[in-house]
């Protein structure tokens, strides 16, 4: 926790000391408070870890399907280095047990409610790249029981570091690609996320 606030304090003072020297130069904010965006992250943790996929040894499990992370988000800017806003994270994926006659379906999602909070480092007319942080609520769901709780529906906490992201586009529209990652556990038995959606893409619509 003490690290996570010297890495917010620590973004919070670079965006401010280059957003004073990009005002200097020239470039300066449009003015855009509003911003929509859709977008897909990997889900190489719960493909690895959660669901024994047969490429880990695992040869009792046969995939179905895995929808990644499909996620929307709004943002508000506050000013030319600081924004806040929402963002809605679902994922699905499915498995059949071999072992199973007949087999049937086993599904798994999450659906992962998060404010968050920006901060843009450097503003050029066609380039941004900005850092930031969520921090909410997961509900994962399922056929499969919680091995703690033993219950299908389970309530976790979830944090999303954003470490670096780049946005390219002009005249409102634009699209995206961060690096970071996702958490949401309860102890060390009860994992959901421990490093998923390390790359995201997204696209989107900035508007006054």
């Amino acid at each position: 926790m003490k690290n996570s606030i010297i890495w917010i304090a620590l973004m919070v003072m670079a965006s401010v000391s280059l957003s004073a020297a990009e005002k200097k130069s020239g470039f300066a904010w449009d003015g855009r408070l509003h911003e929509l965006r859709i977008g897909w992250g990997d889900a190489l943790f719960e493909e690895a870890e959660k669901y024994e996929f047969p490429a880990i040894g695992r040869p009792n499990i046969e995939p179905r399907y895995l929808t990644g992370h499909l996620f929307c988000e709004y943002q508000y800017s506050w000013n030319r280095w600081c924004s806040t806003g929402m963002q809605l994270d679902y994922e699905q994926m499915g498995w059949h047990d071999k072992r199973e006659n007949p087999r049937r379906e086993h599904n798994y999602w999450n659906v992962t409610i998060l404010p968050t909070v920006r901060f843009t480092y450097y503003r050029h007319p066609w380039v941004s790249l900005y850092s930031g942080i969520g921090i909410g609520m997961t509900i994962n769901g399922g056929t499969e029981k919680d091995l703690v709780s033993k219950k299908t529906t389970v309530l976790y906490p979830n944090l999303n570091l954003n470490l670096f992201a780049v946005q390219v586009g002009q005249k409102g529209f634009f699209g995206t690609f961060e690096l970071g990652a996702m958490f949401s556990l309860l102890g060390g038995n009860n994992i959901v996320m421990a490093g998923s959606r390390l790359m995201s893409v997204s696209v989107g619509y900035r508007f006054k």
